[in-house]
């Protein structure tokens, strides 16, 4: 049975910052303890919803630290650009991580996550008009 969790704070070893995905996945029973903290390793997807302002903040340095700390799955949902990104595979350390496979899919288009064993449906995402696209790809 899987865990669903808003505005928890991921513990990724050698970062000093403390990510607040929008959301996290986890296996029941795979936190240490009541504490805010979640050990990264255990997660088996975040989410990020790109807003106005945080799509290179999305696309770069949440991208790195969520590899880098081993993160399994990292999907962004983009309605700035009307696509969801899927990251898996995290490969690398400190500013160097990334994740080996991305898959994009166009809002209206399933997005399988096969790591749940379950597809999301995108046909009901709304876009953010008049909104310039992150810099990053």
């Amino acid at each position: 049975m899987r865990l669903l969790r808003q505005t928890q704070d991921l513990a990724i070893p050698g970062e000093s910052s403390e990510p607040q995905p929008d959301l996290v996945v986890l296996e029941r029973g795979a936190e240490e303890g009541p504490g805010r903290l979640i050990p990264a390793p255990s997660v088996e997807l975040v989410l990020e919803v790109v807003s106005r302002t945080s799509g290179d903040r999305d696309y770069g340095v949440k991208r790195s630290m969520y590899a880098a700390g081993r993160v399994s799955a990292y999907l962004i949902v983009d309605p700035t650009s009307a696509q969801c990104v899927l990251l898996t595979h995290p490969t690398g350390s400190g500013e160097d991580a990334d994740y080996r496979t991305v898959r994009t899919s166009k809002f209206g288009e399933p997005v399988p996550l096969p790591m749940l064993d379950v597809e999301l449906d995108t046909s009901e995402f709304e876009t953010l008009p008049g909104v310039r696209t992150h810099r990053r790809p």
